[in-house]
């Protein structure tokens, strides 16, 4: 589409409503300014880490709709005690993909990786006050209100069950709103790598690989060989950050949502490609 004397890679719904072009504009330089500190600097470290966070953040795009998906299905049928779970967590995923692609979130070694939730919140809602301030102030508000709710359920079972919850809001703005900002992001990061950074830089170490794919948590050790291959992929094919819905691919998007697909008939289902672009234009 084309918007404020630019043409981006992506269909933006919401986000530019609330910023009008010659605001926007004025975001974009100052973004792409913030952006130009690192890949003016840009070498193989920078390279690999911007690789992973530009995948992380695909990764909680899928996430969030994997969670709205059972969200859908949990209303269908009747299992409500999960509902507040589905939406605070999947505010949270967009949240941290909007970190991700932060130009003033430090990597720390892999510590981004699990941002905490306050502080998810503040940086992605602050950043989103650069469109529009009371926009920003309402859907941190919403956020607040959400995590609140999964609160409400994990720590004092209501005996009236969810009927003291507010249900008075639009969710969809909220993580519609955070997946677009993420991919705009994204969008100057791919411009900004394209002017400024040596492509003899354009390489993905292993070890970083190795950092998303395994992992301990707790104590206990976790290995995605799912991760391992999408990431091996992307060092092979696209071994320089993109844009989110490009580096996004079919077989990326059908194998994280279908794994979580039932075998059983009847049990939950994600359903097609078709009914997975209610957050984000998802290939």
């Amino acid at each position: 589409m084309d918007y404020a004397n630019r043409e981006w890679r992506y269909s933006y719904r919401r986000l530019f409503d609330i910023c009008p072009e010659k605001k926007l504009s004025k975001v974009v330089s100052q973004v792409l300014t913030q952006y130009s500190g690192l890949t003016k600097a840009w070498d193989v470290e920078a390279n690999s880490i911007w690789v992973c966070r530009t995948y992380l953040a695909t990764k909680m795009i899928l996430n969030a709709t994997v969670l709205t998906n059972a969200l859908e299905h949990s209303e269908e049928t009747g299992l409500r005690i999960g509902n507040p779970y589905y939406e605070y967590y999947a505010a949270l995923s967009l949240l941290r993909a909007v970190v991700y692609t932060l130009p003033t979130a430090e990597w720390s070694d892999g510590e981004l990786i699990s941002v905490s939730h306050s502080r998810a919140i503040n940086l992605a809602v602050d950043w989103l006050g650069r469109f529009d301030q009371d926009t920003a102030k309402r859907l941190k508000a919403l956020t607040q209100q959400l995590k609140a709710q999964r609160e409400v359920i994990s720590y004092r079972a209501p005996a009236s069950g969810d009927s003291i919850l507010d249900v008075e809001y639009d969710l969809y703005e909220l993580l519609i709103m955070l997946s677009e900002l993420a991919q705009f992001n994204s969008e100057l990061l791919e411009q900004s790598i394209t002017k400024n950074a040596d492509p003899s830089s354009f390489l993905v170490r292993s070890e970083y690989i190795s950092q998303l794919s395994g992992f301990k948590i707790k104590g206990f050790a976790f290995h995605d060989s799912e991760d391992a291959y999408r990431l091996g992929y992307l060092k092979r094919k696209m071994p320089r950050p993109f844009n989110l819905v490009e580096t996004m691919t079919e077989g990326q998007t059908e194998d994280f949502i279908g794994a979580w697909d039932s075998n059983e008939e009847g049990k939950f289902k994600n359903g097609s490609p078709c009914d997975w672009q209610q957050i984000f234009d998802v290939p």
